[in-house]
């Protein structure tokens, strides 16, 4: 009978023991879900960002190149100024704004980085900011022209 009675103590810790380790797997289990999710949110508004980013540098290529003619002379000096048009940047932030929600046109800037060879080259740049709080992303998209 003495030995029953000593057993009964290391079963109650064994159970105890068993919790432990159990909640201590739930706890990372946990952590290793949030994390994906938090990664996972992360790229799709990255890529949501550079994708309306890249759209904004489209659309604005549109405006330097009205006429397919190859005659016709480049729009690119009278778009590409230092502030953008405004009618081609409110454009360009409907644009993000309509596409999604929680999105909107951080910059768009266009400037002249000299000339070489008789062409002139420009630096057309547009970020784009996705998300909120701490999923918030930004993309940024350069595109070089010459005329």
């Amino acid at each position: 009978m003495s030995r029953k009675s000593t057993q009964k103590g290391s079963a109650l810790i064994m159970v105890i023991f068993v919790i432990v380790v159990l909640g201590f797997l739930a706890t990372s289990l946990s952590r290793t879900s949030w994390s994906d999710n938090d990664s996972n949110t992360r790229v799709v508004l990255g890529t949501q960002a550079w994708l309306l980013s890249h759209s904004v540098n489209e659309y604005v290529m549109t405006q330097f190149y009205p006429d397919p003619d190859p005659q016709s002379s480049s729009a690119i000096s009278t778009v590409c100024t230092d502030p953008i048009p405004s009618a081609v940047a409110n454009v360009a932030d409907s644009i993000v704004s309509e596409s999604s929600m929680n999105c909107s046109l951080s910059s768009l800037q266009c400037a002249s980085r000299g000339q070489l060879d008789g062409f002139v080259f420009y630096v057309l740049e547009s970020s784009v900011i996705c998300g909120s709080g701490v999923s918030q992303v930004q993309r940024n998209q350069e595109l070089w022209v010459k005329e």
